[in-house]
């Protein structure tokens, strides 16, 4: 998904012809193959026009302080836990690093200022693997016990919250819903061969597009919802995981962005998940 001040139709101006399906049906990004049209004032603004270029100039900013172009590899190499394990000595954040045993190598994640100066920070690594598990194991304590931890809270917050758009936000998830199982049950067909490639792609395509819409549409009921109302919705959220989910065998990486805002680094034995619904959930290594 973009990010609302990174993409122009929240000015009410529209670029067509972003993208372009080939002669196979397949889709890519236009980067210049074909021609593309501006049409401003092309709907109600969200955004002005002096926040969506503000924004942009502080992106291209940051970017060359960093040294990154865009869609280069160092861009696109981004991991789940990047920028989101959060150092409980000094405040900083970690980096992914290889490191070597007799063993072989594995991944592990290294505070930064433990990194340039072990005197101002004594944090120690962690592995890759054993955050991956830890985040597993509480996933499934909720799934296991969601009665009496998720539903209390989804319920005290909704006593504190009657925000309209979290009626909105679940229409549209059920929407999203819904969209899914019109797609399974394409592929269904093609499988069977009742329908063809051609209206499969056709088809297919055009829920993908919806489907675009809808997250596009929750995106905005996000970025104007209050604090207690986004709660609301991440707790609703995770509840709705919980009941219809079975016991994980293996690390999500989809699960961890949906749900976790940041890891919080106690100790080399101890992180707690700060989830996005405001609960957080301690876990040993």
């Amino acid at each position: 998904m973009r990010c609302i001040l990174a993409n122009e139709k929240y000015t009410g101006d529209v670029i067509f012809q972003k993208t372009y399906t080939d002669d196979s049906f397949n889709r890519h990004i236009n980067d210049g193959f074909l021609d593309q049209y501006f049409m401003p004032n092309h709907h109600e603004a969200i955004v002005s026009h002096e926040d969506f270029d503000a924004v942009a100039a502080l992106i291209s900013q940051r970017a060359t302080e960093k040294g990154i172009k865009r869609g280069s590899k160092k861009c696109q190499q981004r991991y789940a836990f990047s920028g989101k394990i959060i150092c409980g000595e000094c405040g900083n954040t970690f980096r992914r690093r290889i490191h070597t045993s007799k063993y072989g190598k594995y991944v592990a994640w290294c505070c930064n200022t433990h990194l340039n100066d072990t005197r101002k920070c004594p944090m120690l690594f962690l592995r890759d693997d054993d955050l991956k598990i830890a985040f597993t194991t509480v996933l499934n304590k909720l799934i296991y016990s969601h009665k009496l931890v998720l539903k209390p809270y989804v319920a005290a917050l909704k006593n504190n919250s009657g925000d309209e758009s979290l009626v909105r936000i679940q229409h549209l998830e059920r929407l999203l819903e819904q969209n899914t199982e019109q797609r399974e049950t394409l592929t269904k067909l093609m499988a069977q061969g009742y329908i063809d490639q051609v209206l499969y792609n056709s088809e297919t395509n055009a829920l993908l597009a919806q489907a675009n819409n809808y997250r596009a549409d929750i995106d905005v009921i996000n970025a104007t919802m209050t604090g207690d109302s986004s709660k609301v919705f991440e707790a609703e959220r995770l509840l709705h995981f919980a009941e219809r989910g079975s016991l994980l065998d293996e690390y999500n990486e989809e699960l961890f962005e949906r749900f976790v805002d940041h890891i919080h680094v106690y100790s080399r034995q101890e992180v707690g998940f700060v989830m996005k619904c405001g609960l957080t959930f301690k876990e040993m290594i």
